[in-house]
């Protein structure tokens, strides 16, 4: 019998596990969850150990990044996987667990997830004209980054939009989860901060909330007036944005009618 690493993608909720993934992990004799990138918007834990019929165990930044490695290498005597919400491989964690697999002669299979990629288009945008995607960080004392920012300019100049996923700070207490006011907050302080020596009090950008997607509580918004009113907005997790670069007219008319 092949001995291995199973990279599972969970999807957004339980319902997206995939029949591949249910047959190859309840083979395993130890499963764990990544639990610091994301999460479901409603409870997983009991549906999860359901599906899987497993126990599963719960590994933190510090637990992935750090000390992984043991559980790599008892993957040669026995097939453990790894739980991801969403794609396996989206975050660069990820890749490198595959490096250090390969590096201890550890074989891998990758099972893929649906992603908030693949939600993106219900917003009535064009996939097609998605640029490079980023992360808003939390402005902290002595740590405010602003790469994103440059990223999301660079995409407006060739009229692309930017999906924006959201900073999630799971090894602090208490935990914090960013939400889509705060997110734009972040942005708008970075403008007035490059611009404040002109007249302009605020960016001319435009987003989309995207609210618990895949979720029976799913929001999108368009409009940061409309994100600003929308009381449960502290309620439901987690979230993302989008920022809008040039629209066509199809897209125009998609966004008026999909998300009034």
């Amino acid at each position: 019998m092949i001995r291995m690493l199973y990279l599972v993608g969970i999807g957004l909720k339980p319902q997206h596990i995939t029949l591949e993934a249910i047959e190859a992990v309840r083979g395993c004799v130890q499963i764990f969850l990544e639990d610091y990138t994301s999460e479901y918007s409603t409870g997983y834990s009991k549906e999860l150990t359901k599906i899987f019929e497993k126990d599963i165990i719960r590994l933190g930044r510090r637990e992935i990044e750090e000390g992984f490695i043991s559980a790599l290498l008892s993957a040669n005597k026995n097939n453990i996987a790894l739980l991801v919400f969403g794609n396996p491989l989206t975050a660069t964690t990820h890749l490198q667990i595959l490096l250090d697999a390969k590096e201890n002669g550890i074989k891998v299979s990758v099972l893929p997830g649906i992603s908030i990629t693949n939600t993106i288009a219900e917003t009535g945008l064009d996939e097609y004209k998605f640029g490079r995607i980023v992360t808003i960080c939390y402005h902290l004392e002595g740590y405010e980054p602003e790469s994103f920012y440059d990223q999301i300019l660079e995409n407006q100049k060739i009229g692309l939009h930017t999906l924006c996923l959201l900073d999630i700070k799971k090894d602090e207490k208490p935990q914090r989860i960013m939400n889509c006011i705060e997110a734009i907050d972040v942005l708008e302080k970075i403008f007035k901060k490059r611009n404040e020596k002109s007249n302009n009090n605020k960016s001319d950008f435009e987003y989309i909330a995207l609210i618990g997607m895949a979720s029976e509580r799913q929001k999108i918004v368009f409009g940061e007036n409309k994100i600003r009113e929308f009381k449960e907005i502290i309620h439901i997790y987690p979230q993302s944005l989008i920022v809008l670069g040039k629209t066509n007219e199809k897209e125009k008319e998609a966004l008026e009618k999909l998300n009034k």
